[in-house]
């Protein structure tokens, strides 16, 4: 264990030279195949997932532990009705890895709703578009009007609406499941390090720019906005841009390790020229 965490270290500090290359692989969905089990077994079947993890972990011996969360509970995604991704068994076949339905979830005049308040937006707008079961959100009020006493029972009154409580029904039911997933899962960080692999990720978050581009607006649409409407998609990276940082650094800081990992997309070389890059 102490091996691996200084060379890790010393190859992310660059103060000393490291015996190696450090190797810290994410292996996608090839624990599975590689333990005789389908993508699907492994989001149904949290037991199967962590152990097929294991196996892979023990048997390659890579420099750190990459946690064994990547299939994801298939049965949350079910129960909210999630439409970003299909995955094994809900439009895609089980031995398949899971694919992003890639769209529009923001349209191009909604970015004022986003600057002026992004919290209301993913809640109200974004999330009922991306989870069928949560379509009643679109009916809650701005918590910012619930102030004083006199009227304040009129920003209640959605909260009654069968929609809405249903959409309620649907996050508890999929808040036991997450919860049911995180307790098989959530202890293979745990396991590994006794066994000698460190836990390499504190925390994870995205840069404004793929936040937009990946499930926001989608590819299309923010390469339209970049020559559209330049100045909006600025303002709007500008207002995500502090809420990503407490993102990736408060969930460092809660699992007391140090590197947040950013998955760089559309802020690349591959889509971005210099000039649009400094921008």
């Amino acid at each position: 264990y102490k091996e691996r965490v200084t060379r890790i270290k010393d190859a992310i500090q660059l103060k000393k030279l490291p015996d190696r290359v450090p190797v810290c692989p994410l292996p996608n969905m090839f624990p599975t195949f590689y333990y005789g089990i389908t993508t699907q077994e492994a989001m149904y079947d949290y037991d199967k997932c962590y152990q097929a993890w294991k196996k892979f972990t023990l048997d390659f011996e890579p420099d750190a532990s990459m946690g064994c969360a990547g299939p994801g509970p298939g049965k949350f995604f079910e129960t909210l009705d999630y439409k970003l991704y299909s995955w094994p068994g809900h439009g895609v076949a089980p031995e398949h890895s899971y694919q992003c339905n890639e769209g529009e979830y923001m349209t191009a005049d909604e970015y004022d709703a986003l600057i002026d308040d992004p919290s209301n937006f993913f809640s109200n707008v974004y999330l009922p578009r991306v989870f069928g079961k949560l379509e009643g959100f679109k009916m809650l009020p701005a918590l910012t009007g619930i102030l004083e006493m006199y009227g304040v029972a009129f920003n209640f009154i959605p909260f009654g609406l069968p929609p809405v409580q249903e959409a309620y029904k649907a996050l508890f039911d999929a808040g036991a499941e997450a919860l049911k997933w995180a307790g098989s899962v959530g202890g293979f960080d745990g396991e590994m390090a006794t066994l000698g692999f460190p836990a390499l990720l504190g925390g994870f978050t995205k840069v404004p720019f793929d936040v937009i581009g990946d499930t926001i607006r989608g590819t299309r649409g923010i390469m339209l906005d970049m020559y559209r409407q330049p100045d909006k998609l600025l303002e709007a990276m500008e207002v995500l841009t502090p809420l990503m940082i407490k993102m990736g650094v408060g969930a460092a800081q809660m699992n007391a390790k140090p590197v947040v990992f950013i998955p760089l997309h559309k802020g690349a070389d591959g889509f971005l020229s210099d000039e649009q890059f400094k921008n």
